[in-house]
Formats: structure tokens, sequence, C-alpha cells
């Protein structure tokens, strides 16, 4: 399904697990493949920074689903 990249900000991040993660923040897009490499998220820890690998998402409608 095709999304515009603007829905994709500010989405809270959970681990298969159920575990909270933190909150989409920023993307990183590969031009030359023409997909998205990874995502960046907000912790929520101090301003920490988490970059996951888009290849980990099972799952983006409402919540985003990563394998970790």
């Amino acid at each position: 399904m095709a999304r515009k990249i603007s829905e994709l900000y500010e989405m809270q991040v959970y681990s298969s697990d159920g575990v909270f993660l933190g909150v989409t923040e920023d993307f990183t897009f590969d031009d030359v493949e023409g997909k998205l490499v990874e995502i960046e998220i907000n912790t929520g820890r101090r301003g920490e920074k988490r970059r996951i690998p888009y290849d980990s998402v099972k799952a983006c409608k409402d919540i985003y689903i990563v394998e970790i």
C-alpha cells in the first residue's frame, strides 16, 4: 500500500514483544534503490535517538511493529 511519507512521522514504535521503543522522527531514503533504509526514533530519554533498519519493520498502519 502506498502512503505519503508525511503520514509516517510521529508514529509510535513498538517491538514485536510489545515494548514501546519511541516515536518516529526521521527517515533515511536510498534514492538509488528507491526505498526507505531506516527509521530514526526519539526514545523520549533526554532526546536519545535510535536508528532501526527499515527491513526490521514488520507492520505499519497506526503504529510501527519492529523486530529488534
